[in-house]
C-alpha cells in the first residue's frame, strides 16, 4: 500500500507541474505530448523502487520468448516471406479468389494470411497482411478487412496451454478454439461491408481457367523475383528483426504487469469494475483475471481459470474474451508491424474488441450443447507457466516446422480442389448451352 502512495505522490507532482500547460493547450494535444512521457516516467520510478521484482519479471519474459515464442514463430515468419517472394501465395490466391471474394470481400491471397494466423497464432497474421499490403497485393481497404479477422491465437495455445494446462480439460480447450475461430470468421464477414462501395483492384490476366491463370502468375513471379539466395537472406533478416521486436514487447509487458500488480493498480481497477458489474454477481478473482487479461493474455487466462467463480460458463466466456482480445502486449506487437503500412490502428483495435465480444457470445450460445462433454482431469502440463518456460526448444521448433509444411500442403490441395470444382461447373455450363 505504501508503494502505491509513493507512485501516486509522484503522479500528483507531475500533474501540478503540468497544470498550466493543460489550460494553455487543448486536451488532446496535451495527452499526445505528455501522457506517454508521464507513463514512462512513472514506470521508471516503479522499476527503481522494485528492482528485484522487475528483474525477475524480465527474466520470465525473456525465457518465455526464447523457449516458446522464438522456435514456434520463426519458421512461420521465414517460410511466409519466402512463399510470398516466390509467388506461391499469388498462385494460391488466384485459385481461392472465388471463395474469399464473396465471403470476406478480399482477394484469394487472404486465405494464406488466415491459414497462417489460425495455425501459428499472434502476430503472424498481422505480419503477412502488412507484407501483402506493402507488395501492393491488397488495397488499403482490403488490408483493413483482412487484418480484422486474420489476427488470431493459435490452437496450441488455446487447446494446450489454456484448455489442458489451465482449465484441466481438453474438451474446454476445443470448445474455446471453436468459439474463437467462429468469432474471427464472423468479424471477417462483418468487415466485408467496410468500404464495400470502393471497387477492388481488377485482377490482371485471370481467365475462366483459374489453374492456368495461377500457373502463368507463378511463372511471371519467378521471372520478376530475385534469386532464391537473395530472397532467403531477406526473409531471414526480416524475420529475425521481427522476432527481436516481439521479444522486446514480451519482456516489457512482463515487467509492466508485474509492476501494476505490486503497486496495487490491478486491484484498484478490479475494485472499480467490481462495483460497476455488481448486478451481474461476478466475484473479485474473476474480474481481476479479466483486468489482467486486458494487458497480458497468458497471465490473465491463468487467473481466470483459477478464479473461484461457481459458474463454469462465466469463466470460459471471460477466457474466450481474453484470448480474442489478446491483450495490450499482443496489440503492441501487431501495431508496431501494421503501423509501417496505411492500415488504421484504431479499426484494428475495434476489430479485436468485437472479436472478444463475439467469442464470448458464442460461448453462451453453444455452452448448452457442449457442456455435457466437459470433463475435468489432471492437467497434462502440471503448471501452465512451467510448461511454457521449460518445454524443450527443439520440440517447439520441430512442431512449428511440421505445422507450417502441413498447412502449406493443405492450402495447395484446397486450391487445386477449388480449381477442379470451377472446371467441373464450367464444363457443365458449356455442355448445357449446347443442348
Amino acid at each position: 500500500m505504501l508503494s502505491f502512495f509513493i507512485v501516486a505522490f509522484c503522479l500528483a507532482i507531475c500533474i501540478i507541474l503540468l497544470c498550466s500547460e493543460i489550460f494553455r493547450q487543448r486536451l488532446i494535444s496535451f495527452i499526445t505530448n505528455y501522457l506517454i512521457v508521464l507513463i514512462i516516467f512513472l514506470l521508471v520510478i516503479a522499476i527503481i523502487i522494485y528492482p528485484d521484482e522487475s528483474v525477475n519479471a524480465a527474466y520470465i519474459g525473456l525465457m518465455t520468448w526464447f523457449s516458446i515464442v522464438l522456435p514456434a514463430l520463426l519458421p512461420f515468419f521465414i517460410g511466409s516471406e519466402l512463399l510470398i517472394g516466390l509467388g506461391v501465395v499469388k498462385f494460391i490466391g488466384i485459385l481461392l479468389e472465388p471463395i474469399m471474394r464473396p465471403l470476406f470481400n478480399v482477394p484469394g491471397e487472404g486465405s494464406f494470411a488466415f491459414a497462417m494466423s489460425i495455425t501459428s497464432g499472434y502476430p503472424v497474421g498481422a505480419k503477412i497482411v502488412t507484407k501483402l499490403r506493402s507488395d501492393n497485393v491488397l488495397t488499403p481497404y482490403e488490408a483493413q478487412r483482412l487484418v480484422s479477422f486474420c489476427s488470431t491465437s493459435g490452437p496450441l495455445f488455446i487447446m494446450g496451454a489454456v484448455g489442458v494446462g489451465m482449465f484441466q480439460s481438453s474438451e474446454i480447450g476445443i470448445f474455446l478454439a471453436i468459439c474463437h475461430y467462429l468469432g474471427a470468421i464472423t468479424v471477417g464477414l462483418l468487415f466485408s461491408f467496410y468500404k464495400k462501395s470502393k471497387k477492388a483492384r481488377p485482377k490482371m490476366g485471370i481467365q475462366k481457367n483459374y489453374l492456368l491463370s495461377a500457373l502463368r502468375q507463378l511463372a511471371k513471379s519467378r521471372r520478376e523475383s530475385p534469386s532464391f539466395g537473395i530472397l532467403l537472406g531477406r526473409a531471414v533478416k526480416e524475420s529475425i528483426n521481427t522476432m527481436l521486436m516481439v521479444g522486446g514487447f514480451i519482456i516489457l509487458f512482463s515487467v509492466i504487469i508485474n509492476i501494476f500488480d505490486v503497486i496495487g493498480l490491478i486491484d484498484f481497477f478490479t475494485g472499480v469494475l467490481l462495483f460497476i458489474l455488481k448486478p451481474f454477481n461476478l466475484n473479485h478473482s474473476l474480474i481481476k483475471g479479466l483486468i489482467t487479461s486486458i494487458f497480458e493474455i497468458t497471465i490473465g487466462c491463468k487467473m481466470v481459470a483459477e478464479a473461484s467463480s461457481s459458474l463454469l460458463v462465466s469463466k470460459i466466456a471471460v477466457a474466450a474474451f481474453a484470448i480474442a482480445w489478446s491483450g495490450f502486449s499482443i496489440h503492441a506487437q501487431a501495431i508496431s508491424i501494421i503501423s509501417t503500412s496505411d492500415i488504421r490502428v484504431g479499426l484494428y483495435i475495434f476489430s479485436k474488441l468485437l472479436h472478444g465480444a463475439l467469442s464470448s457470445m458464442f460461448v453462451f450460445v453453444l455452452y448448452p450443447i457442449f457442456s455435457s462433454l466437459f470433463q475435468l482431469s489432471k492437467p497434462v502440463f502440471f503448471n501452465s507457466v512451467d510448461y511454457i518456460l521449460h518445454q524443450r526448444i527443439l520440440d517447439n521448433l520441430k512442431l512449428s516446422v511440421e505445422l507450417f509444411i502441413g498447412i502449406v500442403l493443405f492450402m495447395l490441395f484446397i486450391s487445386l480442389f477449388a480449381s477442379f470444382i470451377q472446371f467441373i461447373i464450367g464444363f457443365f455450363k458449356r455442355k448445357g448451352r449446347r443442348f
